[in-house]
């Protein structure tokens, strides 16, 4: 594949993110709020640092994403205050970090695709692979990020749970989560856990990062009812943005860093639409109580409603209707 000129010096932005982060002056809200006035060198600094997250400094998310969010709403720093621990974690950022050929040849094979899918078991599959590639060194720093997000303590130490089974869902009260569930898995034709566990090698990985992805798996979809997230384009971004604050989730790093890219790259007039999805679902994952704490199957027989009130749940919205990319598409 060849890069163009463009693709090149966003690639040496991430690259180089640590370095321009820590220079007297710089301030990524500050970036932010330009990018969001329509600066484009701001939104591809931006965009920059949300890649280096995904790919090379899982570490620094809470600090940098907690930066952006508070200059794309102009908030003061006491609305999203950022834990001492992870703004200690941005001193990684001065750790060497590059993303060689392989990954920038699928990353923007990708991103730029003329002919994208639109089928989200592809997409979730694409995205996924362009882990094989990341940063020497990317999951030692994952494991750092997780020990000391607040949303994933002692994911270590918990059993891997067993398998979310259609029946018990199916004998849930009508009006519950469980049978809610059950039926956005039936209707929509969904997989009920997303991606098989053994067949992409959760196992693999440290006892953290193996719970916390198969739990993630299975709950996703809960998530999205409970968290009040549509099934639509945009608010998966939503709910991507709301799990990477939630516990650090990797994937979701990555999905919406191809996300902000291609609006960068193939449909910049979306860079706003794309970003303000970020920060709606990140400011909610941040305000919201650890979703992987929550006992979710003890909950099955209870409704939504219920559920929220009881855990101090509210409801994600956004500026934008769910359904406006749908809209488009159908429009066209």
């Amino acid at each position: 594949m060849i890069r163009t000129i463009e693709q090149r010096t966003f690639e040496t932005l991430v690259k180089d993110f640590g370095s321009t982060f820590n220079q007297p002056g710089f301030s990524l809200e500050e970036r932010t709020r330009a990018a969001k006035a329509g600066d484009n060198e701001a939104a591809d600094m931006v965009a920059a640092a949300i890649v280096r997250i995904a790919f090379i400094t899982p570490t620094v998310a809470v600090a940098l994403m907690d930066d952006v969010t508070r200059g794309w709403f102009d908030l003061a720093p006491e609305a999203l205050a950022t834990p001492q621990q992870q703004r200690a974690n941005l001193a990684e950022l001065s750790e060497p970090g590059a993303l060689g050929d392989a990954f920038w040849n699928d990353f923007w094979g990708f991103v730029c695709d003329p002919n994208p899918s639109t089928g989200g078991d592809e997409i979730t599959a694409r995205v996924a692979s362009l882990a094989a590639n990341r940063a020497a060194g990317f999951n030692e720093h994952a494991e750092r990020a997780v020990k000391t997000h607040p949303g994933a303590i002692d994911a270590a130490h918990r059993d891997m749970p067993p398998r979310l089974t259609l029946e018990t869902l199916g004998r849930q009260p009508e009006g519950s989560l469980g049978h809610d569930f059950y039926r956005l898995i039936v209707d929509n034709n969904f997989n009920l856990e997303v991606l098989d566990r053994e067949a992409i090698g959760l196992a693999n990985l440290s006892p953290a990062l193996s719970y916390l992805n198969t739990r993630i798996l299975q709950m996703h979809d809960v998530w999205h009812l409970v968290g009040g997230y549509r099934t639509t384009v945009l608010q998966e971004i939503g709910i991507s943005a709301f799990q990477l604050a939630q516990f650090g989730h990797d994937y979701s790093a990555m999905l919406i860093a191809t996300a902000v890219a291609a609006s960068r790259f193939k449909a910049p007039e979306g860079f706003n639409l794309i970003m303000q999805l970020i920060a709606e679902g990140w400011l909610h994952g941040r305000q919201m109580p650890a979703f992987m704490a929550i006992d979710w199957e003890s909950e099955w027989h209870l409704p939504i409603t219920e559920i929220r009130a009881r855990h101090g749940i509210s409801a994600f919205e956004s500026i934008f209707p769910a359904d406006l990319i749908e809209q488009v598409r159908d429009a066209a």
